[in-house]
């Protein structure tokens, strides 16, 4: 993306048209022209941007896949379209790939090099951001991996760098779809009791309980989104991860996933003695302790906690209350999803609390047979034929 900069120097006014551009070993370089006027410097700028987008990033003949799907990586973040979590995904995926494809020619890539690529990755593996080697790498993982090919190479089509996408054709790895199981309601009871020896995971659980937040919307979950007076939580932040550090995104992962909620006075009486936890870690820690946000189930000193110790925490409550065969966080959503629909509540009310953006998400994710109620359909419709 090209931009203007306003530059004084020696008592001279000067404006500075400046962007980015492919360099030597597929780098992108930042280039600028000087100019008197401001607005001679925002024409050359949109003309450089509206050129640099026309010809994408290079000639795709004198250019390698690494180099071109490296660059368009490069201007996803010059947009600032895509999410830190988004990006280090598609770094991920088009590493791994890389060694199978990196060094074929943009306009030579077939269909058949993905294919073989998709095959590797399975048997052999990949590459790591890091540079070493990766074990075979599941169905799921190489999905992932052809998802992000496709989009990068959709957009090289765009820019007339190559004349078809060779990935729209390429068969990718077809995983077996792997149903999340709900906890039973026994299971919720016990969970429950085993959690009540630390205040803050019984707060943790009953909190993804009762509002089916999912595990970056708990870490992302700020006491001025909590009004203990209405009685009511807002989701609107999300914690992720980029590059090993937890951070704290300003929104949601979609605009439907922002909501309020109406909790109920037990969660707030939780959430209550909650912020006395945290007041009381704010004094031990001083001034170090993190206050913007001031977060409802922090890590240390304030500072957002990793997903995957949010993870390694509610595993440790599943084993200590010996229940399997569940995912740690996802079944306490999962959990929320079938309750609310199994007492008759509408799909649409699950739906906006689950913050899903239409109600088909919610009857494919979470509306499932179960034994007792298929066992009463069956008495049911047997009733029609013993005439």
């Amino acid at each position: 993306m090209a931009s203007v900069h306003r530059r004084v120097h020696r008592g001279r006014v000067t404006y500075r048209a400046v962007w980015r551009e492919s360099g030597s070993g597929g780098k992108a370089q930042l280039r600028n022209k000087s100019f008197a006027r401001a607005a001679d410097a925002k024409a050359y700028a949109a003309r450089m941007e509206a050129e640099i987008e026309r010809r994408g990033v290079g000639d795709s003949a004198r250019h390698s896949v690494e180099q071109y799907l490296f660059r368009w990586l490069a201007t996803l973040r010059d947009r600032g379209e895509h999410s830190p979590a988004t990006l280090e995904c598609y770094t991920r995926c088009i590493t791994a790939a890389k060694p199978w494809v990196g060094d074929i020619p943009l306009s030579k890539l077939s269909t058949a090099d993905l294919d073989h690529a998709y095959g590797e990755l399975r048997k052999r593996g990949g590459r790591t951001p890091d540079g070493e080697q990766t074990r075979p790498l599941s169905a799921r993982t190489v999905l992932n991996i052809h998802r992000c090919l496709h989009t990068a190479l959709e957009q090289a089509r765009k820019w007339k760098l190559i004349a078809e996408n060779p990935a729209r054709d390429a068969r990718a790895p077809s995983p077996l779809r792997s149903w999340a199981r709900a906890f039973t309601a026994d299971e919720v009871r016990h969970l429950l009791d085993v959690a009540a020896a630390d205040p803050t995971t019984y707060c943790m659980v009953a909190t993804m309980l009762t509002c089916g937040l999912r595990r970056s919307e708990l870490i992302g979950l700020a006491f001025d989104a909590v009004d203990f007076t209405a009685g009511t939580l807002e989701v609107k932040r999300a914690g992720i991860e980029v590059a090993h550090r937890a951070v704290i995104r300003a929104r949601t992962k979609s605009e439907s996933s922002a909501r309020k909620l109406k909790i109920p006075p037990a969660l707030v009486a939780l959430l209550k003695g909650q912020l006395v936890r945290v007041q009381k870690m704010m004094l031990e820690w001083g001034k170090e302790y993190q206050r913007e946000p001031l977060l409802v189930f922090p890590g240390l000193a304030g500072v957002a906690m990793l997903p995957q110790n949010v993870t390694d925490r509610m595993r440790a409550l599943l084993r200590r209350a010996k229940i399997t065969g569940a995912q740690p966080c996802h079944a306490w959503r999962h959990t929320a999803a079938t309750l609310l629909l199994d007492s008759g509540q509408s799909v649409k009310t699950a739906q906006a609390r689950l913050g899903h953006s239409t109600p088909a998400i919610t009857l494919a994710l979470y509306v499932h047979p179960v034994e007792e109620r298929d066992a009463e359909a069956a008495e049911h419709l047997g009733k029609l034929i013993e005439r």
